[in-house]
């Protein structure tokens, strides 16, 4: 079952299409943070950097979120990125730094999350989590590499689907695609091998460093971005491919990641006539509190959250209604 990010509008026909069936800039400036919303701020979900591809510890936490969501009054929505670090070869993850891990270790131990909160959630029937299974684009970053996790992903939703997990679980590919870990010709043809083999969507929960992050763009030209990238680029890799979808990260207190993503929404409307659909934003406010990060890069999820909300609203060529938040710790 499907609870985001349905459909795709397609300006230029003045129609919706049918997504796939699926299950998410460091700033130069020092300003203080954006004002708050008057919209209602969603409660944030949490993500985690995995350490570990132990199918039990899996199970335990598809588990106990399906519990918390059980416990909570009314119905439940929520985004969940489970990232397993760069692909040092179109088979395997890095793990977050412990020893490599293979594709098919991961997909048994997304199953077993799946099964966990199925598990979990008991007699409600009607809360969802949406799970993001991602890496990044840095090490090995292939074609053949992101045909493999799409070929990953759609086998979870084969197995969720005999068992009906996802009834509940809805799971996609992600990849944390950040211009300085990688240049955009390899980047691309990851999305594009993911492209080749995917029946599920794929979110991009990366950043948009470097690039022009000024109110006053118009949509009209393709800024460039660091590391030879330029907003075509993040355009592609986060919407212009079939499969690809939006969930940046909004981590610096300026505003100047929110302020980025909505000029690249903004380019997308105006040149390509594809309004970009953002279906949550990614804080790192845990792993922050957990291990330190730069003091300017700390957002809680209500700060990156109305960020990005205040940003998109601020041009009705951009608006935006419903944007999930989630916020990624160390496991």
């Amino acid at each position: 079952m499907k609870f985001v990010n349905c459909c795709r509008m397609n300006l230029s026909k003045g129609m919706f299409l049918l997504g796939v069936l699926i299950v998410l800039a460091s700033a130069s400036l020092i300003t203080s943070p954006k004002g708050v919303s008057a919209a209602t701020t969603p409660s944030s979900a949490v993500s985690y950097y995995m350490d570990t591809i132990d199918t039990g510890t899996f199970y335990n936490m598809g588990y106990q979120k399906g519990r918390a969501d059980y416990y909570k009054s009314g119905t439940q929505r929520s985004i969940v990125i489970l990232d397993f670090g760069g692909q040092p070869s179109s088979t395997t993850v890095s793990l977050r730094g412990m020893p490599d891990a293979s594709l098919y270790q991961v997909e048994k131990a997304i199953e077993e999350y799946s099964h966990g909160y199925w598990k979990g959630a008991g007699s409600d029937k009607s809360s969802m989590v949406h799970i993001i299974v991602g890496t990044n684009n840095s090490y090995t970053v292939t074609y053949e590499g992101g045909q493999n996790f799409a070929k990953m992903i759609n086998r979870i939703n084969s197995h969720n689907n005999t068992y009906s997990y996802s009834d509940q679980v809805e799971v996609d590919g992600g990849n944390d695609m950040e211009p300085g870990y990688d240049d955009p010709t390899s980047t691309r043809a990851w999305v594009k091998g993911y492209d080749s083999a995917n029946y599920y969507s794929l979110y991009n929960y990366g950043s948009a460093d470097g690039c022009y992050h000024s109110n006053t763009n118009s949509g009209t030209i393709n800024y460039s971005c660091n590391n030879g990238w330029d907003y075509e680029d993040l355009y592609y890799i986060s919407w212009g491919a079939a499969p690809a979808r939006p969930i940046p990260q909004i981590y610096d207190n300026s505003g100047h990641m929110a302020e980025q993503w909505q000029n690249i929404n903004k380019y997308s409307v105006v040149t390509h006539n594809a309004y970009m659909d953002f279906s949550g934003e990614l804080t790192q406010y845990g792993a922050c509190q957990q291990s330190g990060c730069n003091y300017s890069l700390d957002n809680n999820p209500s700060q990156g959250w109305n960020q990005l909300y205040n940003e998109l609203n601020s041009d009705p060529k951009t608006a935006e209604s419903v944007i999930l938040s989630t916020d990624i710790k160390w496991h």
